[in-house]
């Protein structure tokens, strides 16, 4: 029974985190439209549901008998570095997306240039824009 509270806290967890962490990742390279008006207004509530999720399936690891509590622990440590990736690399798609849907409309070409430019961004350099934002 624990074991079966365990994955659902567990998929909860890993669904929530990896659109919180996608929306925390568009907002830092400065598309907050591209989230939900709710995560705009007050993101630290999707932040402690992440967090209640991720404490109830850490809790819950430590009653299954049939599983050893360090295998549950292994567990949400993989699902927890996975989720902020996997995050990431949508937030990354969705800003490129972006970028395209702008080059395609926009009034001039020093427009069209600037918008492609920035949507052949790698990951690295767009995680370095993130790491910018976040600290200012």
């Amino acid at each position: 029974m624990f074991e079966g509270i365990f994955i659902i806290f567990t998929m909860l967890y890993t669904l929530v985190s990896v659109k919180v962490d996608e929306w925390i990742t568009i907002s830092a390279l400065g598309f907050k439209s591209a989230t939900p008006m709710m995560f705009m207004q007050n993101p630290k509530i999707y932040d402690f549901v992440r967090s209640i999720l991720f404490f109830g399936a850490l809790a819950v690891s430590f009653m299954t008998p049939d599983m050893p509590w360090i295998t549950g622990v292994i567990i949400l440590v993989i699902v927890w570095l996975a989720a902020g990736s996997i995050g990431r690399k949508k937030a990354f798609s969705v800003y490129r997306r972006i970028l395209r849907e702008m080059m395609a409309t926009a009034d001039t070409d020093s427009e069209r240039v600037k918008y492609k430019e920035y949507s052949q961004k790698t990951d690295q350099e767009l995680a370095d824009m993130v790491e910018t934002s976040m600290k200012y």
